[in-house]
């Protein structure tokens, strides 16, 4: 085992990593609906029951999955990983956040500084905060940046031992009616999109019906 700094392990870990990890999107985006669909067409000749059954098998395969990529590949991946590389915490963050730096890389950074206090946020923060989500920096960006901004400037308005929390960052975004948007919300979360990517290709197969 050898030490590194967080951010540096985090390049390491893509390299290690990358192959596997986009082998489990591609299965999650066209794996999983095909193996659906074929139980359909396994358990059933009628095509009523065919499409009956590859839903229910979807809602099952589904909790299934995400308790296999969350749950084990995910915690493997990290052991074996950690099992060569001693991270080291890196410009005062704590061995959680090391390991989150590990795993996500500037994403992340950028996380653990707009969860501080948003007095200490700086424009260039501000500026950077829409790259954690490529949607939202190409679609959302403006949005994510007065949001940002309308936080920070409720707080200056706060005496300075003011914690950042959940309530106050809504009071700041009501004020200039800045809340988030449902499209918004669900384009830029990579769950929601992986997960219509794949319900899509799943009702192609359903609506084109290919025989295997």
């Amino acid at each position: 085992m050898f030490g590194m700094l967080d951010y540096r392990a985090h390049k390491l870990y893509l390299i290690m990593f990358f192959i596997p990890n986009f082998l489990v999107i591609i299965f999650e985006i066209f794996g999983i609906p095909l193996i659906n669909y074929s139980i359909g067409l396994l358990l059933s000749d009628v095509r009523v029951f065919q499409i009956i059954i590859s839903l229910i098998s979807m809602i099952i395969f589904e909790l299934i999955w995400a308790f296999i990529a969350f749950a084990i590949l995910g915690k493997i991946f990290s052991f074996i990983f950690l099992l060569f590389v001693d991270v080291i915490p890196h410009n005062g963050r704590t061995k959680d956040q090391a390991l989150a730096v590990t795993w996500n890389g500037d994403r992340a950074i950028r996380t653990i500084e707009i969860d501080k206090n948003p007095s200490t946020w700086t424009d260039e923060l501000i500026n950077e905060f829409p790259k954690n989500d490529w949607v939202a920096n190409l679609f959302f960006r403006e949005n994510v940046i007065k949001r940002c901004e309308a936080v920070k400037e409720h707080y200056a308005s706060l005496p300075a031992d003011t914690p950042y929390t959940e309530y106050e960052a809504s009071k700041a975004l009501n004020k200039k009616n800045l809340h988030i948007q449902w499209k918004e919300k669900y384009l830029t979360d990579k769950t929601y999109r992986l997960f219509a990517l794949s319900f899509g290709f799943f009702l192609y197969l359903l609506i084109t019906h290919p025989s295997f």
